[in-house]
């Protein structure tokens, strides 16, 4: 019993650190300036889109509980950003060859390469229990054929930048606190 006990305590002291390895990695490979670009052309690009019929509706809002309890960790970022390149971005921008949507994907390409390498390369590749559900009921959500929701996704695109900058900073106040 002490024994499963003690190798219970050590899995889950593993586990935090290579949390807290896999946010300092993306502190190395994830430039602060870049994220901060995105979240100012997802801004343009919300202004020239329809306006939303739905604004209370959130696509999101079930995966902000895991945000305030700080419970996403790198996995569950990148996964968010496969979910959007695949059935938001892909789709709203089949053929658009505009500049401004070239170079926002070029750097989301970027954001969610470096977050394939912190994850594969620092340890935990599995979702947390918070957002494993979340997440599936996202990607469902993504699936259906309503009118409009790549259009309501891509506003809400600007949260899940957000939510990056929040987890490499609460790396950087782990450093502060140690």
């Amino acid at each position: 019993m002490r024994i499963t006990l003690l190798a219970l305590c050590c899995c889950a002291l593993l586990c935090c650190s290579q949390g807290q390895m896999q946010e300092e990695c993306l502190n190395e490979h994830i430039p602060l300036h870049m994220i901060k670009e995105m979240i100012n052309t997802s801004k343009f690009f919300q202004k020239s889109l329809d306006r939303d019929n739905k604004p209370f509706h959130q696509i999101l809002g079930n995966l902000k509980n895991c945000i305030k309890k700080r419970k996403l960790n790198v996995a569950d970022l990148k996964r968010i950003l496969e979910i959007y390149d695949e059935h938001v971005f892909q789709k709203l921008w089949k053929n658009n060859t505009h500049q401004s949507t070239n170079r926002f994907m070029d750097s989301f390409k970027r954001l969610k390469g470096s977050m394939e390498h912190c994850v594969v390369t620092e340890g935990i590749q599995t979702l947390s229990s918070c957002a494993r559900e979340k997440l599936k009921k996202l990607e469902n959500t993504f699936m259906m054929p309503e009118p409009g929701l790549q259009i309501k996704a891509m506003r809400e695109f600007h949260n899940v930048l957000f939510w990056i900058i929040s987890s490499m900073e609460r790396r950087k106040t782990h450093k502060k606190i140690q």
